[in-house]
């Protein structure tokens, strides 16, 4: 009796089990968390833009266009910063491999006795032969760097 009770009750729940927890594939994901050290300079905040205007970004956008546009911006307010740190921007061209040096790279100390501040860097669109100063079309990225560490970077568009 046991043996069929054992075989009904595969016969009936294994097609409900499989029903109901389908045929998963392996799944993809996750998620991270740490924590920061007190006090640690850290970027509240990066956007690129058209401009820059009373120290604040104008035109935040993430596309630019080759014909309009003979300059971009990146604008970054910081935290924490006291005593001098190096900052460091560099900006890659889509013409370039990523084994090229960067497009643009430049660096700057900065420091804060309120322990906040504002910076912004900029590219000059390079001079093009006939078609005066214009950026390579296609995808752009900056990367933003504090004393040698990578903090972030942006990905953009010359259209």
């Amino acid at each position: 009796m046991k043996r069929r009770y054992t075989s009904f009750l595969i016969v009936v729940l294994l097609p409900f089990t499989i029903v109901f927890n389908g045929c998963e594939e392996s799944k993809s994901g996750g998620s991270g968390a740490i924590d920061l050290g007190r006090g640690e300079p850290n970027i509240v905040e990066s956007v690129l833009a058209i401009s820059v205007h009373e120290d604040r970004p104008d035109g935040i956008t993430d596309t630019f266009s080759a014909e309009v546009n003979d300059q971009v911006f990146l604008w970054m307010l910081w935290e924490n910063i006291g005593d001098a740190h190096t900052v460091e921007v560099s900006w890659f061209s889509p013409e370039d491999d990523l084994d090229d040096p960067p497009f643009w790279s430049e660096e700057r100390t900065i420091s804060s006795t309120t322990g906040e501040k504002i910076t912004w860097f900029y590219i000059d669109a390079p001079e093009r032969g006939l078609r005066g100063n214009q950026f390579a079309t296609g995808e752009w990225f900056v990367e933003i760097f504090l004393d040698g560490l990578f903090e972030r970077s942006h990905l953009f568009y010359v259209e």
